[in-house]
């Protein structure tokens, strides 16, 4: 089914870790009260921790169909809720710093990306389905392979216009040329760029570029197929795609958004904090 035996080492070591730092999320999110983090990074780490126990009882008999597909399924769809949890934060980040340097309001943010999101989750979650549900019959794998790409190739899309955004907005205020006067409400509800901030951007900026590489190789993973080079090297594999969402978890575990926002808030105001909702 995976072309080699799983390593048991290295789904001990890999369950630990996803299930350390959903259980620091959670704790994170409750008590600095980002009840948004929860859909989102929460329950990406929670599916890359089952994921990879899914691995680790595959090393001891990899034979087994049940895991493969659990495996399969979720490893492939885990990360997209992180994804999510990146385009609502520097939605965040937008409507403190100044939302008259930006082309979208920080609403737009969560309700374009996320919709995007969504959807690919959705498609990838399709074509896995179809991949997992009947591991001998080519056609089938075929399909459902090119379908996942697809939402892969979709989510690729989504967070390059999204990256793009990032880069015109950093410009922008940087230089201060706004597209537009700001209003009352958000001059007063307008921050500077203190350390918070500075680490909450580093955080996201570090995250995205982990989380986009990660899709490029997912991507030239399911374009060769579940029969390719790359889907039969663990190596890779660990490399490309566990390490890198483990590293960007716990980037945002050190630049945890609901208490940088919240400090922020703090020292700003209540108006900026009626921003951030």
């Amino acid at each position: 089914l995976y072309g080699y035996v799983p390593s048991k080492t290295l789904g001990y070591c890999y369950t630990g870790l996803f299930a350390l730092t959903a259980l620091v999320h959670l704790f994170q999110s409750v008590r600095h009260r980002a009840w948004w983090l929860l859909p989102s990074i929460v329950v990406a780490a929670i599916g890359e921790t089952v994921g990879w126990a899914a691995r680790l009882q595959s090393a001891s008999n990899p034979t087994l169909k049940g895991p493969f597909i659990v495996q399969t399924l979720l490893l492939v769809l885990a990360p997209t809720p992180f994804v999510a949890a990146l385009f609502m934060g520097f939605g965040r980040i937008v409507g403190g710093l100044g939302v008259q340097y930006s082309r979208l309001s920080p609403k737009l943010y969560s309700r374009i990306f996320l919709s995007c999101d969504i959807l690919s989750l959705v498609v990838q979650g399709l074509g896995g389905g179809i991949c997992a549900s009947n591991t001998e019959d080519l056609d089938r794998i075929r399909l459902g392979s090119n379908i996942t790409l697809g939402g892969l190739i979709f989510q690729i899309l989504a967070m390059s216009v999204f990256c793009a955004l990032m880069g015109e907005y950093a410009y922008r205020y940087t230089n201060d040329r706004p597209f537009r006067r700001a209003t009352a409400q958000e001059k007063a509800a307008q921050h500077i760029l203190d350390s918070n901030v500075k680490r909450l951007i580093g955080g996201i900026l570090v995250s995205t570029a982990l989380v986009y590489v990660r899709s490029v190789y997912r991507m030239a993973e399911f374009i060769e197929g579940f029969s390719g080079a790359l889907a039969h090297n663990q190596v890779t594999f660990v490399i490309f795609d566990a390490s890198l969402v483990a590293i960007a978890l716990y980037t945002l575990n050190w630049c945890h958004p609901g208490k940088l926002l919240l400090r922020t808030a703090a020292s700003a105001g209540q108006a900026f904090e009626a921003m951030m909702v």
